[in-house]
Protein backbone atom coordinates (compact mmCIF):
# COMPACT_ATOMS: atom_id res chain seq x y z
CA UNK A 1 0.00 0.00 0.00
CA UNK A 2 2.71 2.33 0.74
CA UNK A 3 4.47 1.57 -2.68
CA UNK A 4 1.36 2.54 -4.21
CA UNK A 5 0.69 5.78 -2.74
CA UNK A 6 4.19 6.55 -2.93
CA UNK A 7 3.91 6.33 -6.93
CA UNK A 8 0.74 8.35 -6.79
CA UNK A 9 2.36 10.77 -5.07
CA UNK A 10 5.06 10.72 -7.45
CA UNK A 11 2.75 10.83 -10.04
CA UNK A 12 0.52 13.93 -8.41
CA UNK A 13 3.67 15.98 -8.20
CA UNK A 14 4.51 15.35 -11.85
CA UNK A 15 1.19 16.31 -13.11
CA UNK A 16 0.86 19.36 -11.04
CA UNK A 17 4.78 20.68 -12.10
CA UNK A 18 4.28 19.95 -15.99
CA UNK A 19 0.76 21.61 -15.48
CA UNK A 20 2.02 24.51 -13.72
CA UNK A 21 4.51 25.48 -15.89
CA UNK A 22 2.50 24.34 -19.55
CA UNK A 23 -0.18 27.33 -17.58
CA UNK A 24 2.44 29.74 -17.43
CA UNK A 25 3.94 30.09 -20.63
CA UNK A 26 0.23 29.99 -22.01
CA UNK A 27 -0.78 32.52 -20.01
CA UNK A 28 2.52 34.81 -21.01
CA UNK A 29 1.88 34.58 -24.34
CA UNK A 30 -2.09 35.52 -23.65
CA UNK A 31 -1.39 38.09 -21.30
CA UNK A 32 1.37 39.55 -23.01
CA UNK A 33 -0.02 39.23 -26.76
CA UNK A 34 2.83 37.65 -28.07
CA UNK A 35 2.97 36.63 -31.67
CA UNK A 36 5.50 35.38 -34.17
CA UNK A 37 9.41 34.74 -33.29
CA UNK A 38 8.63 35.95 -29.18
CA UNK A 39 5.49 33.23 -29.00
CA UNK A 40 7.71 30.55 -29.34
CA UNK A 41 10.86 31.82 -27.52
CA UNK A 42 9.21 33.31 -24.25
CA UNK A 43 7.42 29.75 -23.99
CA UNK A 44 10.59 27.71 -24.70
CA UNK A 45 12.38 29.49 -22.09
CA UNK A 46 9.54 28.54 -19.30
CA UNK A 47 9.46 25.22 -20.45
CA UNK A 48 13.12 24.65 -20.52
CA UNK A 49 12.64 25.61 -17.07
CA UNK A 50 10.75 22.84 -16.70
CA UNK A 51 12.78 20.59 -18.17
CA UNK A 52 15.40 21.91 -15.81
CA UNK A 53 13.51 20.97 -12.94
CA UNK A 54 12.87 17.34 -13.71
CA UNK A 55 16.40 16.78 -13.31
CA UNK A 56 15.49 18.19 -9.81
CA UNK A 57 13.06 16.54 -9.39
CA UNK A 58 14.48 12.83 -10.34
CA UNK A 59 17.72 13.35 -7.77
CA UNK A 60 15.29 14.60 -5.03
CA UNK A 61 13.37 11.35 -5.46
CA UNK A 62 16.57 9.04 -5.77
CA UNK A 63 16.43 7.97 -9.08
CA UNK A 64 18.87 6.34 -11.11
CA UNK A 65 19.39 8.05 -14.46
CA UNK A 66 19.62 4.80 -16.28
CA UNK A 67 16.26 4.42 -14.80
CA UNK A 68 14.34 7.84 -16.15
CA UNK A 69 15.93 6.32 -19.57
CA UNK A 70 19.19 9.24 -19.80
CA UNK A 71 20.86 6.33 -21.53
CA UNK A 72 21.69 5.29 -25.17
CA UNK A 73 18.90 2.89 -26.47
CA UNK A 74 19.00 -0.55 -25.29
CA UNK A 75 20.86 -2.57 -28.21
CA UNK A 76 18.75 -4.03 -31.01
CA UNK A 77 15.63 -2.21 -29.44
CA UNK A 78 15.34 0.13 -32.71
CA UNK A 79 14.94 -2.38 -34.93
CA UNK A 80 12.08 -4.20 -33.31
CA UNK A 81 10.59 -0.50 -33.56
CA UNK A 82 11.32 -1.08 -37.07
CA UNK A 83 13.67 2.24 -36.49
CA UNK A 84 10.49 4.64 -35.82
CA UNK A 85 10.24 4.89 -39.27
CA UNK A 86 6.12 4.58 -39.00
CA UNK A 87 6.71 7.77 -37.03
CA UNK A 88 8.51 9.47 -38.32
CA UNK A 89 6.62 9.21 -41.51
CA UNK A 90 3.74 10.20 -39.05
CA UNK A 91 5.46 13.41 -37.67
CA UNK A 92 6.16 14.17 -41.56
CA UNK A 93 2.46 14.56 -42.81
CA UNK A 94 2.71 18.07 -40.93
CA UNK A 95 4.84 19.40 -44.00
CA UNK A 96 2.75 17.67 -46.85
CA UNK A 97 1.99 21.57 -47.65
CA UNK A 98 5.43 22.67 -47.14
CA UNK A 99 7.42 24.78 -45.05
CA UNK A 100 6.10 27.89 -43.74
CA UNK A 101 9.27 30.74 -44.47
CA UNK A 102 7.49 33.96 -44.21
CA UNK A 103 7.74 34.49 -40.63
CA UNK A 104 11.59 34.22 -41.37
CA UNK A 105 14.30 31.34 -40.14
CA UNK A 106 14.39 33.08 -36.73
CA UNK A 107 10.77 32.05 -36.10
CA UNK A 108 11.71 28.11 -37.85
CA UNK A 109 14.80 28.44 -35.42
CA UNK A 110 12.26 29.86 -32.06
CA UNK A 111 10.00 26.88 -33.00
CA UNK A 112 13.03 24.14 -32.80
CA UNK A 113 14.00 25.48 -29.65
CA UNK A 114 10.31 25.65 -28.36
CA UNK A 115 9.72 21.73 -29.40
CA UNK A 116 12.83 20.65 -28.11
CA UNK A 117 11.68 22.06 -24.93
CA UNK A 118 8.55 20.33 -24.99
CA UNK A 119 10.01 16.85 -26.13
CA UNK A 120 12.66 17.15 -23.18
CA UNK A 121 10.15 17.75 -20.48
CA UNK A 122 6.96 16.16 -21.50
CA UNK A 123 9.31 12.72 -21.59
CA UNK A 124 11.02 13.17 -19.16
CA UNK A 125 8.05 13.63 -16.88
CA UNK A 126 5.43 11.25 -18.62
CA UNK A 127 7.44 8.06 -19.52
CA UNK A 128 11.30 8.54 -17.48
CA UNK A 129 8.86 9.35 -14.10
CA UNK A 130 5.49 8.47 -14.49
CA UNK A 131 5.64 5.15 -16.74
CA UNK A 132 9.26 4.58 -14.63
CA UNK A 133 7.83 4.27 -11.37
CA UNK A 134 4.32 2.35 -12.60
CA UNK A 135 6.40 -0.58 -15.11
CA UNK A 136 7.03 -2.57 -11.96
CA UNK A 137 3.19 -3.40 -11.65
CA UNK A 138 3.48 -4.42 -15.53
CA UNK A 139 4.21 -2.41 -18.61
CA UNK A 140 0.48 -2.61 -20.29
CA UNK A 141 -0.76 -0.99 -17.04
CA UNK A 142 2.49 1.51 -16.64
CA UNK A 143 2.26 2.38 -20.83
CA UNK A 144 -2.04 3.25 -20.47
CA UNK A 145 -1.67 5.31 -16.86
CA UNK A 146 1.15 7.95 -18.37
CA UNK A 147 -0.80 8.13 -21.85
CA UNK A 148 -4.28 8.94 -20.03
CA UNK A 149 -1.96 11.77 -18.19
CA UNK A 150 -0.30 12.65 -21.55
CA UNK A 151 -3.75 12.92 -22.98
CA UNK A 152 -5.46 14.91 -20.31
CA UNK A 153 -2.50 17.74 -19.84
CA UNK A 154 -3.05 18.53 -23.54
CA UNK A 155 -6.50 19.66 -21.98
CA UNK A 156 -5.03 23.13 -21.84
CA UNK A 157 -4.65 23.56 -24.91
CA UNK A 158 -8.34 25.55 -24.58
CA UNK A 159 -6.24 28.16 -23.26
CA UNK A 160 -5.06 29.15 -26.74
CA UNK A 161 -7.86 27.57 -28.50
CA UNK A 162 -11.59 27.23 -26.73
CA UNK A 163 -13.26 24.83 -29.28
CA UNK A 164 -14.33 21.92 -27.65
CA UNK A 165 -14.01 19.63 -30.89
CA UNK A 166 -10.44 20.70 -31.25
CA UNK A 167 -9.47 19.56 -28.11
CA UNK A 168 -11.37 16.72 -27.57
CA UNK A 169 -9.26 15.53 -30.95
CA UNK A 170 -6.03 16.63 -29.25
CA UNK A 171 -6.44 14.90 -25.82
CA UNK A 172 -7.45 11.50 -28.13
CA UNK A 173 -4.53 11.90 -30.40
CA UNK A 174 -1.99 12.56 -27.32
CA UNK A 175 -3.37 9.58 -25.78
CA UNK A 176 -2.87 7.08 -28.74
CA UNK A 177 1.14 9.44 -29.44
CA UNK A 178 1.44 8.72 -25.65
CA UNK A 179 0.93 4.95 -25.77
CA UNK A 180 3.81 4.86 -28.79
CA UNK A 181 6.25 7.05 -26.68
CA UNK A 182 5.50 4.68 -23.05
CA UNK A 183 6.02 1.87 -25.42
CA UNK A 184 9.24 2.93 -27.26
CA UNK A 185 10.58 4.19 -23.69
CA UNK A 186 10.06 0.58 -22.56
CA UNK A 187 11.92 -1.24 -25.25
CA UNK A 188 14.74 1.03 -25.55
CA UNK A 189 15.06 2.04 -21.43
CA UNK A 190 15.64 5.14 -23.01
CA UNK A 191 13.75 8.89 -23.46
CA UNK A 192 16.00 9.82 -26.38
CA UNK A 193 14.39 7.74 -29.34
CA UNK A 194 10.80 9.57 -27.80
CA UNK A 195 12.13 12.95 -27.48
CA UNK A 196 13.84 13.33 -31.00
CA UNK A 197 10.49 11.68 -32.48
CA UNK A 198 8.62 14.07 -30.34
CA UNK A 199 10.27 16.89 -31.46
CA UNK A 200 10.07 16.38 -34.67
CA UNK A 201 6.51 15.86 -34.41
CA UNK A 202 5.92 18.97 -33.09
CA UNK A 203 8.42 20.49 -35.24
CA UNK A 204 6.77 19.67 -38.67
CA UNK A 205 3.16 20.40 -37.57
CA UNK A 206 4.57 24.21 -36.13
CA UNK A 207 6.09 25.20 -39.74
CA UNK A 208 4.33 23.46 -41.88
CA UNK A 209 2.32 25.22 -44.19
CA UNK A 210 -1.49 25.69 -43.58
CA UNK A 211 -3.23 23.24 -45.96
CA UNK A 212 -6.71 24.00 -44.48
CA UNK A 213 -9.04 22.75 -42.33
CA UNK A 214 -10.89 20.10 -44.05
CA UNK A 215 -7.32 19.10 -45.12
CA UNK A 216 -5.75 19.37 -41.38
CA UNK A 217 -9.06 16.85 -40.45
CA UNK A 218 -8.00 14.58 -42.97
CA UNK A 219 -3.90 14.12 -42.49
CA UNK A 220 -4.97 13.80 -38.27
CA UNK A 221 -7.53 10.97 -39.49
CA UNK A 222 -4.68 9.49 -41.68
CA UNK A 223 -1.26 9.80 -38.71
CA UNK A 224 -4.02 8.73 -35.72
CA UNK A 225 -4.83 5.11 -37.70
CA UNK A 226 -0.89 5.29 -38.47
CA UNK A 227 0.04 5.59 -34.84
CA UNK A 228 -2.68 2.94 -33.91
CA UNK A 229 -1.51 0.82 -36.18
CA UNK A 230 2.62 1.01 -35.10
CA UNK A 231 1.09 0.57 -31.56
CA UNK A 232 -0.73 -2.87 -32.70
CA UNK A 233 1.84 -4.22 -34.28
CA UNK A 234 4.49 -3.16 -31.49
CA UNK A 235 1.86 -4.89 -28.80
CA UNK A 236 1.31 -7.71 -30.29
CA UNK A 237 5.17 -8.52 -31.64
CA UNK A 238 6.86 -7.33 -27.96
CA UNK A 239 4.52 -6.83 -25.36
CA UNK A 240 1.70 -9.82 -25.68
CA UNK A 241 4.17 -11.99 -23.64
CA UNK A 242 5.19 -9.28 -21.09
CA UNK A 243 2.23 -7.42 -19.52
CA UNK A 244 2.03 -9.69 -16.03
CA UNK A 245 3.81 -7.27 -13.14
CA UNK A 246 7.63 -8.01 -13.02
CA UNK A 247 8.04 -9.18 -16.22
CA UNK A 248 8.35 -6.18 -18.69
CA UNK A 249 11.20 -6.41 -21.07
CA UNK A 250 14.48 -6.78 -19.22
Amino acid sequence: MNKTRNKVAITFAAMVTVLLFFSIQGTAVFVFQLTGTAARLIPALVIWILAAASFLFVKIMKMPLPDVGLRAPQKGSLKKLYYLIPLIAVGALGLIGGIDFSQGIGYVFACLCYVLAIAVSEEMYFRGIICNIWKDTGSKKAILISAALFGACHALQAMANPDLLQTVLAICFAFFYGIAFAQIFILTKSVLPGIIIHAFHDLCSFIGNPVGNEADVIIGAVQTVLIIIFICVIHFRCFSKHNNPGKTNR
